[in-house]
């Protein structure tokens, strides 16, 4: 398989969001929880946000405060669900979150995903605020409103799938939180919103936003069509989903990089610090010469000093492995569902099949090579619906995917995850009055 090469392909790319977080730090001092606090040795807030220089800035480092979010994302999904187990090390709130017992509002794991997504919305914010006002030129404005509002879509998709209800803005005073249609529904026009924004502009307009501010391993427009497909799926709009994967170019990755002091967060947690594993049910569940059990975990090294035994991870096994915003065959399986939720039993068998059958990938993805399924195999919209959810477990392993996806097709899956949504963390309930805990 074809590994992205960090030296070459992260490198500039890392530095820029390095500069752009510590530029961002000069220009807002105390900005993890609150933008008006003022640094006497730097220029105000008010001052940063009218000058282009800090818009970018804060552009820059929008893209890495999700990239650095990224365990925090995911790592509720994956231990209240068949990805993670803990070993000895693991702090008592991911064991207790994995073993299924009951979720304390002060951990960490709580707090964690809700107030990365809302510094990263307030970031957001800021920008679709403040950067049309600063004279950056139509496509350096362009591109960093429609990167914006993609980023607050993420954050705001991430967690309506960990929280029952969340807040759809970041305020000082406080926010209602807003039920789950109400924030798929903002998630949805903010990445629409975005996809207009980049129609009215050509690749060469966008050529200066992807210099100064784009990671290199992002493919802004591709990236916009592929969360619209999957945040339509999990709001039930099977129409919009499957007509926006079938927009997203599957030959053009999207991914965030790591380099030097910014460490992949999951290596961090899972390699360095020794909290969290791959449980060894992974492995031992695959349908016989499933490949992409080889490319996400090393199934012959096995820790069964734990309960459940775990195995150790073979990507994100190095610190400056990237993290894929999403993977190709995501958008093949969005629409495999949207086929078989509608009927179309062969044009979903097809898709499956495409998924299953590739051995030889171009880009740095996990491959099937197993054999094609026939009619025969998958009878049925049931049998499809669960050859669907068996493809998501294995090619969307450690994606942050699977809690929603126990959720939608758990009757497919034969699973349920261990608890229903995370509490409403307890600093929240302390100081937002409209929290309504």
């Amino acid at each position: 398989m074809t590994k992205h090469d960090p030296k070459t392909r992260t490198g500039v790319t890392g530095m820029r969001i390095r500069l752009g977080v510590a530029l961002l730090a000069a220009l807002f001092a105390g900005a993890a929880c609150d933008l008006d606090r003022t640094n006497p040795n730097a220029p105000t807030e008010e001052a940063a946000l009218s000058d282009p220089d800090g818009i970018i800035a804060l552009a820059v480092a929008m893209q890495g405060q999700y990239a650095g979010s990224i365990n925090s994302f995911i790592r509720a999904p994956a231990l209240v669900t068949d990805e993670w187990g803990t070993w000895s090390k693991a702090l008592a709130a991911d064991k207790d979150l994995a073993d299924g017992g009951d979720i304390d509002d002060e951990w960490g794991v709580v707090s964690g995903p809700y107030y990365s997504a809302y510094r990263i919305i307030r970031s957001a914010n800021n920008l679709i605020e403040h950067a049309p006002q600063v004279g950056l030129g139509t496509g350096l404005q362009t591109g960093i409103l429609a990167l914006a509002k993609l980023h607050k879509a993420m954050a705001l998709g991430t967690i309506i799938q960990q929280y029952e209800e969340v807040p759809v803005d970041a305020s000082v005073d406080g926010s209602a939180p807003q039920p789950r249609a109400v924030v798929l529904d903002t998630v949805l026009a903010l990445l629409e919103s975005a996809r207009q924004d980049l129609a009215g502009v050509t690749d060469d307009d966008l050529a200066v936003f992807r210099s100064r501010v784009l990671d290199d391993g992002i493919d802004l427009r591709n990236t916009v069509d592929a969360m619209i497909a999957r945040f339509s799926l999990i709001a039930g709009d099977y129409d919009a989903a499957l007509a926006a994967a079938q927009r997203v170019d599957a030959t053009v990755p999207s991914y965030y990089s790591y380099t030097g002091s910014a460490q992949n967060p999951i290596y961090e947690y899972s390699i360095s610090l020794e909290y969290v594993a791959p449980l060894q049910s992974f492995a031992l569940e695959a349908e016989p010469g499933d490949a992409r059990v080889d490319f996400w975990v090393d199934a012959s090294r096995v820790d069964a000093t734990v309960s459940p035994a775990v195995v150790y991870l073979a990507q994100y096994a190095d610190a400056s492995d990237p993290f894929p915003i999403f993977l190709p065959d995501e958008m093949k399986l969005i629409a495999a569902e949207a086929y078989a939720r509608a009927g179309e039993s062969d044009l979903a068998i097809a898709l499956i099949n495409e998924v299953r059958t590739q051995c030889d990938p171009s880009l740095d993805e996990p491959t099937a090579c197993l054999a094609a399924l026939d009619a025969t195999d998958l009878p049925d919209a049931d049998a499809i619906l669960a050859q669907i959810a068996y493809e998501r477990r294995y090619e969307l392993y450690m994606q942050g995917l699977r809690w929603e996806d126990l959720r939608r097709l758990g009757t497919y899956a034969g699973r349920e995850p261990r608890s229903t949504y995370l509490p409403m963390p307890a600093s929240e309930c302390r100081y937002n009055a409209e929290a309504g805990c």
